[in-house]
Formats: C-alpha cells, structure tokens, sequence
C-alpha cells in the first residue's frame, strides 16, 4: 500500500511540473511578455572593450525560468571574459500592474548593488531603461533591447546614454541568443 502511495504521489508531481513551469494563473497577463527567455540560450557577444572603440566577441549562457512559483522570471548570465575568467549575474523580473511596466533588478558579479531597470513592450521588442553607473565617459544610464524575438532564437542590442536618456551611443553592446534546449 505504501508504494502504491509512493508510485501515486510521484506521478502526480511528475505531472504537475509542466503547470507549474509556466507564469502564475493569477500573475498579470503580462507576466507572459518576457516568456521568451525562458529556457537555456547560447549567446554570441560583442561589446565595446574599451576607449578604442573595438569590440571583444565572446561567448555566454543565459538560462530564464519562471520564479515564485511563476509571479516573475529570473534569469542568469554566465560568460568568459576576454581574460578567460568567468562572469556571472542575475536577474529578477516582474510585472507592476500600477506603472504598466516591468521592473527588473540586476546583480552584476563582483557588485553588492542591485541595477534597477523599467522595461516595457514597444511594438515587438521588450525595452528595458536603467542600469546607472560610471565608465571612463561619465555617469550614464543603459537601454537594452530584445528584437527580432522568434521561439528559438532573439537579439539584444545595449545602448548608452550620457545625458539621462536625452541621446544615445547606440551599439555598444549586441548578443545573439539560440535557443539550447
């Protein structure tokens, strides 16, 4: 009888998985936008190295996953550097029904400071704004943005302001994701 009720409770959490991957069945219907990083991508990196302008290509993976029992998305970087070290970060996703945006928080390695970002659907991309910091130029704010979004594969092109938002030195940074699983 024990394994009979061993054998049932397994199965039944084996077929509950599947719903409890996705986004919450009370989460905003918007807690879907973001579904498309959801899953582990291989990514082609390019980004400005440094004040010659030259890009350092590399490679990285991203893995998305539903989180908090599907009430938002987290999501994990992971890439060598140019040294051959590796980096990682985190990011936290939800959806706020009072701005009609997401809010987003990245932790970079190596930093004990949560980057806030706005993100929100602008046609067919998803548009995140934040991230502050400092580089040789200035003080800057970053716009990131998802594009040619298909099921097995996306785009992501960083931008960077230096006059909070008012221009942007576009192209700094672009990764090519491919769906790995």
């Amino acid at each position: 009888m024990k394994l009979v009720r061993r054998s049932t409770l397994l199965l039944l959490a084996v077929v509950s998985i599947p719903l409890l991957a996705g986004a919450h069945p009370e989460a905003p219907p918007e807690t879907e936008q973001f579904d498309f990083i959801i899953g582990t991508w291989d990514c082609k990196t390019k980004f400005i190295g440094g004040p010659d302008g030259k890009y350092n290509e590399g490679a990285a993976t991203w893995i998305g996953k539903y989180y908090l029992e599907g009430w938002a998305i987290e999501d994990t970087w992971i890439s060598k550097q140019p040294d051959g070290s590796t980096f990682r970060g985190v990011n936290i996703r939800s959806f706020n029904k009072e701005t009609g945006k997401w809010d987003n928080r990245w932790l970079p390695q190596g930093s004990l400071k949560w980057k806030y970002f706005e993100s929100e659907m602008v046609g067919d991309t998803m548009v995140m704004t934040g991230g502050e910091g400092v580089d040789p130029v200035g003080e800057f704010i970053d716009r990131n943005t998802f594009h040619n979004i298909k099921k097995d594969s996306w785009s992501w092109r960083k931008d960077r302001s230096y006059d909070g938002g008012k221009t942007w030195v576009e192209g700094i940074g672009y990764i090519s994701a491919t769906r790995a699983d």
